[in-house]
């Protein structure tokens, strides 16, 4: 059996963490102590798909906020093993997560390649799965998930919960205005690089972000300098409720570039659906 842990998306320890963070990314503490956070080389999060069975307001892939079946390909998992073989990569850890990773269609042959990856060539790996355990079809999964994988488990139900209010832009806050985004969040250091459908980004959360705004920013393959992401953190945290520090909330809150953004949003899907109807 898979060893589950449960994780908690708001205490205490990380409410102190976030005021820390955002007083260290201010251009005079950077400029004083230099920049605070770097990508981390030993860790990657995969979000395998945007389909989620649950409807969390301030959720950070706006699954709820924007629906989505948009699911990482087979080849791109492929693609990612190449390229980090290749490259020499020995990852400590890999997260799948999602939307809710066991919804994907092919969860169990990417499981398979990531451990078949894990006892050919990074036998120290730790594969973790992140999911919300809610639901008949998600247990099932999860309880014939081979030996040797842990489950970071949320048990989220219908029940809103506590979360940080991903949809308020620092960008539309006063508060962040000698906020230097280019620093990135400690995100980068506790998930590491990002893998989405829609390719490589400095985390996860920024290629989530992408998907609703539309800069096109996914690099198609494991880049080697994680050093060049500098100019899409800057994008991408400007716009990230998870830089710096806000109240944790049960309720949705969104600043005026999220909602102008899903607006945005809708209408392209909208016009993306006509077209192939014709």
């Amino acid at each position: 059996m898979p060893v589950t842990r449960i994780h908690r998306n708001i205490t205490l320890r990380r409410l102190a963490l976030d005021l820390y963070q955002f007083i260290r990314c201010q251009r005079p503490m950077v400029q004083w102590l230099g920049r605070p956070f770097d990508i981390s080389r030993r860790y990657v999060e995969i979000d395998l798909t945007y389909r989620c069975n649950l409807h969390c307001f301030n959720c950070n892939r706006s699954c709820t906020q924007a629906p989505s079946r948009l699911d990482l390909s087979v080849a791109r998992v492929a693609g990612f093993i190449h390229d980090s073989v290749a490259q020499g990569r020995s990852w400590e850890r890999i997260r799948l997560l999602g939307g809710e990773p066991t919804l994907h269609p092919d969860f169990d042959v990417i499981v398979d390649m990531l451990r078949d990856y894990q006892a050919r060539h990074n036998p120290r790996l730790r594969l973790v799965v992140c999911t919300n355990g809610n639901g008949a079809r998600v247990r099932r999964t999860l309880a014939n998930l081979p030996d040797g994988i842990v489950v970071k488990n949320t048990w989220k139900g219908t029940r809103q919960r506590l979360f940080r209010p991903f949809n308020m832009a620092p960008l539309d806050r006063p508060l962040y205005r000698w906020a230097k985004y280019s620093c990135g969040c400690r995100i980068l250091e506790d998930c590491g690089l990002g893998l989405t459908p829609l390719g490589y980004y400095p985390c996860a959360i920024a290629g989530g972000i992408d998907r609703v705004f539309g800069f096109g920013r996914g690099r198609p393959e494991l880049p080697a300098r994680l050093a060049d992401f500098q100019e899409d953190l800057y994008l991408f945290c400007r716009l990230c409720g998870h830089f710096g520090f806000a109240w944790p909330t049960k309720n949705s809150r969104m600043s005026p570039l999220w909602a102008r953004a899903y607006t945005r949003y809708r209408k392209r899907c909208a016009t993306s659906n006509r077209s192939v109807n014709r």
